[in-house]
């Protein structure tokens, strides 16, 4: 196996303990790794397609559970703000009848 395949693989299972682990910060950076990687991977002239078209395909497959939970997250958390926006506009409400 190419040696950029394995770092992609290597860099893909790092980006899930990241995600599981809540650290976005690392999944940024690791994500930016990964594009780099794929590049390399794809110039390669002795690549493996079918081991590249795995890794890829593994890699599609955490970016789509990844972009739900973003998105999953940034639901919960315009509720949140919603809830504090109502608290907020609640509160100037009874202080002007207090």
């Amino acid at each position: 196996m190419a040696v950029a395949i394995e770092q992609l693989q290597d860099t893909h299972r790092a980006l899930i303990e990241a995600v599981q682990s809540g650290d976005w910060q690392q999944v940024g950076d690791l994500d930016r790794l990964c594009r780099e990687l794929v590049s390399q991977a794809m110039a390669e002239p002795e690549r493996n397609d079918q081991d590249l078209a795995d890794a890829l395909d593994s890699l599609l497959s955490t970016y789509r559970e990844v972009t739900a939970l973003v998105q999953a997250i940034q639901g919960k958390l315009a509720e949140e703000l919603q809830d504090l926006q109502r608290s907020k506009q609640s509160a100037r409400v009874y202080q002007m009848f207090s």
